[in-house]
């Protein structure tokens, strides 16, 4: 034989194997693809009997009062962290465990890695505290005695954030106590680990930290998954792709060392309460609404060609400065006649990319003090509520993911949108963890944060089968796909920085 016929007939065994390699792989993708379909059936199975237990879950928990905010809710605050370990090892998440912070809340921290080392990770985040229920008389039925009416739970936190948090927890519970046709016990498509905090409705003040502090429990995780989020409309799905950042202030004005006989001296002394009427007016432009703070829209990064394509180009692009409380005087019924010696007014201001909203807070209290109105002593406070903004690109792995669940669970295409509200955690787990983050969540955000919070029954019962669609797309992605996203991003990243150094190093030679 010939050395060429010695090569041809090599070539042709080589070519041969190869087929058979191939073919071998394809059989075994779709062996594979209709075990993680055949898995997730059993979960929605699974998850249809278990509906009823699920609707008591949101309504034992949305019982405890969990407002962190408030120091008299701290005991409950720990019994609502106490309820979410009790129910995830109930799940079946075998390392379940309460992490302290530095505040009175704690983390909750769960994880279930059964799906192994070639399986994407997520990280789940969502909140189980919830805000004061303040004006009580205007609430239908109690606040902390939720119940079902209409279609509807009525309670607060039942939207914001327990149905969603608990719309994941019990998807992941689907997959895990679906028995398989066998009898083995269930499977997920994905590794998971939940982290829960009791402080998103005070700004998150302790969660960087606890990042940092615990960066290695979440070293192997591949993407986020935020459960605090919500949809567009029942019928037309949507992904958030930004949500805005926040900032908290509050300005005190002392006129008096005490409240004055308002016939007496009443058109002589400086009054508190107009004082601070004329102090806020100066806030905003009347004839067009914008903040008349110096340098407030300086920062202000104008939508991109993507952005431009998402919903609420307007309004949610666009920085904001608000009045969310104020007093003086005499606010009980009937009438004081006084001139009030103080007041107070509690400002916050929403923000969008690049904009840093320590950098805000000193331009609102300079404002301030420049317009202070004579003989008005003022303190302006930050508070602790604040947020950096966040957003993301629209084609991640995990926004790609989420699309297709959406897809077949809603029926409707989704679209991208920007959100108005404000979710710390997210620049969080971007900036101390390199997670890109889905927001993902089923909510419609009725009467969140006012009395009478609201979830659609209907909605609430989509959502785990939406989780369930959703883990199973994610571990279709696979692993590769995440560290593919991530290197792009590090190399985005990198040629910006170089970009941006040459435009300085250019500067500097003009200089």
């Amino acid at each position: 034989m010939t050395h060429r016929s010695r090569a041809s007939r090599f070539g042709t065994l080589l070519l041969i194997a190869l087929a058979h390699r191939a073919a071998a792989a394809a059989g075994a993708t779709a062996d594979a693809a209709a075990e993680a379909g055949a898995a997730a059936a059993r979960a929605a199975r699974y998850r249809g009997s278990a509906l009823p237990a699920f609707r008591k879950d949101l309504l034992a928990l949305a019982a405890i009062p969990s407002v962190s905010s408030l120091p008299q809710h701290a005991d409950d605050v720990l019994a609502a962290a106490d309820w979410l370990v009790s129910k995830l090892r109930a799940a079946g998440l075998g390392n379940v465990s309460l992490l302290p912070t530095e505040g009175a809340q704690p983390v909750v921290f769960a994880e279930h890695m059964g799906a192994g080392p070639d399986a994407p990770t997520v990280l789940i985040y969502g909140h189980y505290d919830v805000q004061p229920v303040d004006p009580l008389d205007l609430w239908t039925s109690p606040p902390f005695a939720p119940e079902e009416r209409g279609g509807y739970f009525y309670g607060r936190g039942v939207d914001d954030d327990k149905g969603g948090l608990l719309n994941a927890v019990h998807a992941v519970e689907s997959y895990l106590q679906a028995a398989s046709e066998g009898g083995a016990p269930g499977r997920l498509p994905v590794n998971v680990k939940f982290l829960l905090e009791g402080q998103e409705e005070i700004g998150s003040p302790n969660l960087a930290p606890f990042l940092t502090r615990h960066a290695a429990l979440f070293a192997d995780a591949d993407v986020a998954l935020s459960a605090d989020g919500g949809q567009i409309s029942e019928a037309q799905p949507g992904i958030p792709t930004g949500f805005r950042g926040a900032i908290g202030l509050q300005v005190d004005i002392v006129t008096a060392g005490i409240d004055m006989h308002s016939g007496m001296k009443g058109g002589s002394v400086q009054n508190a309460a107009h004082a601070l009427i004329q102090l806020l007016a100066t806030l905003r432009d009347p004839s067009t609404g914008r903040v008349a703070v110096s340098g407030f829209y300086e920062s202000v990064v104008e939508p991109d060609a993507d952005d431009r394509d998402d919903m609420e180009v307007g309004g949610w692009y666009r920085p904001t400065l608000e009045v969310v409380g104020m007093g003086s005087g005499f606010s009980g019924q009937g009438i004081k006649t006084i001139v009030p010696a103080s007041s107070f007014a509690k400002l916050s201001a929403r923000l969008v990319p690049n904009q840093a909203p320590e950098e805000v807070a000193g331009k609102v209290e300079a404002h301030l003090r420049a317009h202070a109105p004579p003989l008005a002593n003022l303190t302006v406070t930050v508070m602790g509520f604040r947020a950096d903004p966040w957003r993301s690109p629209r084609r991640t792995p995990g926004n790609v993911a989420a699309a297709r669940a959406l897809r077949k669970v809603m029926g409707a295409e989704p679209l991208f949108f920007k959100d108005g509200g404000t979710v710390p955690a997210l620049a969080y787990l971007d900036s101390l963890l390199g997670l890109p983050t889905t927001v993902f969540a089923f909510c419609l955000g009725e009467r969140i944060h006012a009395p009478n919070e609201r979830l659609k029954v209907s909605m609430f019962d989509l959502g785990s089968l939406g989780w369930i669609e959703l883990l199973s797309e994610l571990g279709a992605t696979g692993k590769a796909a995440f560290a593919e996203a991530k290197a792009a991003r590090a190399r985005g990243a990198a040629a910006a920085a170089a970009e941006e150094e040459e435009e300085q190093g250019g500067a500097r030679d003009e200089l």
